[in-house]
Parts: structure tokens; C-alpha cells; sequence
């Protein structure tokens, strides 16, 4: 599991490998007549954000965000040449870049607009 987040009194968000997985108190997975109970993200993912309508997956290479009711892609960011880290998500997203093969070089911030659900 990287991720673990607490989005209703009843459900958790688990991000785990290339999936997000909505699930009750005890683990198992939910099931919902319009949302997907679960998406699979193409790469695997370091961390997730719940947005209103989608879920996005960090990952070293950048992000990809799912669309809660069709599980297709949103939106998509994917650079091999840069190393992406989630920095914060709380209240608004923030993203650091870097150059992939030099770590001690500046980093570059992003701060993503979205209506963040909580």
C-alpha cells in the first residue's frame, strides 16, 4: 500500500502497485451502481489524490488522473526525462520536478487547480 486516504466516514481510498481501490472499514472493496469501485492506472503509482470526479496517480515520470465514472483517462503527464514527487495535497496539489539523472540540480513547482474533494 502507498496510499491510504480516509475521503468519507465510511470509505478509504487504498493505492497499491498501479491501482486505487475504494474500500469500507474492514477492507473490503465497495461497490457502486455509477462509480468505479476500482481503477487501473498504466505505470505504478507512489500516491493518489480524490478529486470531485476522478482519481490522480503520481508517479516518477509525472501523473495520470482516471475518471471516477469511466475509469478512461483525464488527463496525463509523462516525462521520462524528469523524476516528479507529490509534495502536497492538502487543499491545493503542489508537484516538484526535477532532471531524472541529476537530483542535487533546482527543482520546478507546480501547483495543480482542481476541486479537491475532502
Amino acid at each position: 500500500v502507498t496510499t491510504l486516504r480516509q475521503i468519507e466516514p465510511d470509505t478509504m481510498l487504498v493505492g497499491f502497485d498501479n491501482r486505487a481501490m475504494f474500500v469500507n472499514r474492514s477492507g473490503v472493496q465497495k461497490s457502486a451502481s455509477k462509480a468505479k469501485s476500482s481503477l487501473t492506472f498504466s505505470t505504478p503509482i507512489s500516491s493518489i489524490v480524490f478529486l470531485e470526479g476522478g482519481v490522480l496517480g503520481f508517479h516518477r515520470a509525472g501523473m495520470e488522473g482516471r475518471n471516477l465514472i469511466t475509469g478512461k483517462i483525464d488527463a496525463e503527464v509523462k516525462d521520462e526525462s524528469k523524476q516528479f514527487r507529490l509534495l502536497s495535497s492538502a487543499k491545493m496539489i503542489i508537484l516538484e520536478s526535477r532532471i531524472a539523472n541529476d537530483t542535487t540540480n533546482n527543482s520546478n513547482l507546480y501547483v495543480l487547480t482542481s476541486r479537491l474533494s475532502e
